[in-house]
């Protein structure tokens, strides 16, 4: 059975990095390609590659790790709910695995976390000491609460200022939002008009609180909430441009969700799979500090064993554009890569 996954999910906009001129505009797509056994596939090159851009096929460029890709610009973001207490503790002990084997010394870092606020704790650095003194500052909030969108937002925001970067969110965090303000329509819709693949390690805080080896800190004071952007325009709030596209309105968004099938009908309790799904992230489950772990060195390989794909779409109509990737060679495979983009009705 063919695994090929292609994912034309119409939840979202944007794609990886653009950059605009007169004629046309770059699409970039990060693609991840596995063997039925959930190998990663290397040495491929365009010709390996099919892309269609609504259905018509485009003309490729592809850059690996070896050939020269953006350094990475990652945001962990941190559900610190008191139920996280456990998790906490494991979360620290990680800190010193992000520079070798996610951002590299040409990459940065940023840690923000998230329960009754949205708390940062360090901004995107190449500072491994800096971050690693950010990840011992994370205590426990609010029982219950956790912010989860308010604070997808925020990262955004800041990737969002980091150009020339292949931007990635990493949340260490349970499937789903408590209590924030922002709508999952419009959050998973900015991470595609800023180009910000969601990843996810997920836990049960009721399994994780079986593993805890000490008792729970006193929670931590938290920042103010986060300002809210106008879903109803850009997702910062300011004006448009090309690089913050409108946010499409209501309806649109409406019919954006309906196309997810099982997706949109999982969202109100399973935050994760939509903003993961809707931006060709993944999701890595852990229980144990071990677990963990080996979440974060499975995020680094495939980072680094990503292909970027990019194209100038031949045809340039407004709206929302799907895009399916698989490849042209037989056999069994699995392709995860974002599913589109959004070209602005008004043309940018």
């Amino acid at each position: 059975m063919k695994l090929a996954l292609t994912l034309a999910l119409a939840i979202c906009l944007g794609a990886q990095q653009t950059e605009f001129d007169a004629r046309s505009r770059l699409v970039q797509v990060p693609v991840t390609v596995m063997d039925a056994q959930g190998h990663l596939i290397d040495s491929l090159d365009a010709a390996d590659f099919v892309v269609l851009d609504n259905g018509r096929p485009q003309k490729i460029n592809v850059d690996t790790i070896d050939t020269g890709v953006a350094p990475i610009a990652l945001v962990i973001a941190v559900q610190s709910s008191g139920i996280s207490s456990a998790v906490l503790e494991k979360v620290r002990k990680v800190a010193g695995m992000v520079e070798p084997l996610i951002t590299g010394k040409r990459g940065c870092a940023g840690l923000v976390s998230f329960a009754e606020h949205v708390n940062w704790l360090a901004d995107c650095t190449g500072d491994a000491a800096a971050l690693e003194s950010a990840f011992q500052q994370l205590r426990a909030g609010a029982e219950t609460q956790a912010r989860m969108l308010d604070a997808v937002s925020s990262a955004i925001e800041r990737l969002r200022l980091r150009r020339n970067a292949r931007r990635v969110l990493l949340l260490i965090s349970e499937s789903r939002d408590r209590g924030s303000e922002m709508d999952l329509a419009v959050v998973t819709s900015a991470s595609q008009a800023a180009g910000v693949t969601v990843y996810a390690a997920t836990y049960s805080a009721y399994k994780t609180a079986f593993t805890s080896k000490t008792p729970m800190r006193p929670p931590a004071p938290q920042g103010p909430p986060p300002i809210i952007p106008n879903p109803n325009q850009t997702g910062n709030g300011n004006p448009p441009n090309p690089w913050n596209p409108r946010i499409p309105p209501p309806e649109d968004r409406v019919d954006i969700l309906a196309g997810v099938g099982e997706l949109a009908r999982l969202h109100k309790t399973n935050t994760i799979k939509v903003l993961t799904a809707g931006t060709g992230g993944t999701t890595l489950p852990f229980t144990r500090q071990k677990g963990l772990e080996g979440a974060i060195e499975k995020l680094g390989v495939e980072l680094h064993s990503q292909y970027v794909l990019s194209f100038a779409p031949d045809v340039s109509m407004p709206g929302y554009h799907r895009i399916e990737v698989r490849l042209a060679r037989g056999g069994e495979f699995l392709v995860r890569a974002r599913p589109g983009y959004w070209l602005d009705r008004g043309g940018r």
